[in-house]
């Protein structure tokens, strides 16, 4: 995993130790600058956790010269990532899970609804934390609506961007709307062009994640 991508998340010395470890299983040549990036430390790191895993026998040299020497994993290695994977897997579905949970009023909305696939409108940050929840839970994400003109026509989180122009409502179609600062125009648009079975996506001043139906 590239932590890069998240703000949230700082990894932990354990979460760091594991991805070396298993970047050294996938390439036992691979470079310091390509460790330094999986584990989310500064190169000169890197030097400091090989040296540990030499101390503690997790790896060896092997290789006649500096040429073509590479580090593989002990024994003890093997266990050590085996037993730091298990302890990432637990804490990783206990996040899946509270994030499950975050979104349960949602996907319960949309899973006790008629709708087979969704619109979701506003391919921006909360059209794809949408998209990716929903691709989750098995739901048929059909594409991004976007008023914009530059996003029109091209893809967002691997899905296609429609003008609203191209849109045509089906009773088992909804569209949800995806935006914060935009919501109110973009449901008055839906409205104006005839979009039928429009929600939007809210988050409560309390925190609460919840689909409002438009009337």
């Amino acid at each position: 995993m590239d932590l890069s991508e998240f703000s949230f998340f700082n990894p932990s010395p354990n979460f760091r130790e594991m991805s070396i470890l298993k970047a050294l299983t996938e390439s036992s040549s691979v470079s310091q600058e390509r460790l330094a990036r999986i584990a989310g430390i500064v190169p000169s790191m890197v030097n400091k956790y090989i040296r540990d895993f030499e101390d503690s026998q997790l790896i060896q040299k092997e290789g006649e010269n500096r040429r073509n020497m590479k580090y593989v994993l002990t024994e003890a290695g093997k266990f050590r990532l085996q037993y730091l994977t298990i302890l990432y897997l637990k804490e990783a579905a206990k996040l899946y899970t509270e994030s499950r949970d975050i979104f349960g009023e949602v996907l319960d909305t949309l899973k006790g609804s008629d709708h087979e696939s969704f619109y979701l409108y506003g391919a921006g940050i909360i059209g794809g934390i949408l998209a990716d929840v929903l691709r989750t839970e098995g739901m048929k994400i059909i594409g991004f609506i976007d008023d914009s003109a530059a996003k029109q026509n091209g893809t967002f989180h691997d899905l296609h961007v429609f003008s609203p122009e191209k849109i045509h409502g089906k009773e088992d179609t909804a569209v949800i709307v995806a935006s914060f600062r935009h919501a109110n125009n973009i449901v008055k648009n839906a409205k104006d062009r005839g979009l039928d079975n429009v929600m939007v996506f809210t988050i409560s001043k309390l925190g609460k994640v919840e689909l409002e139906q438009v009337e």
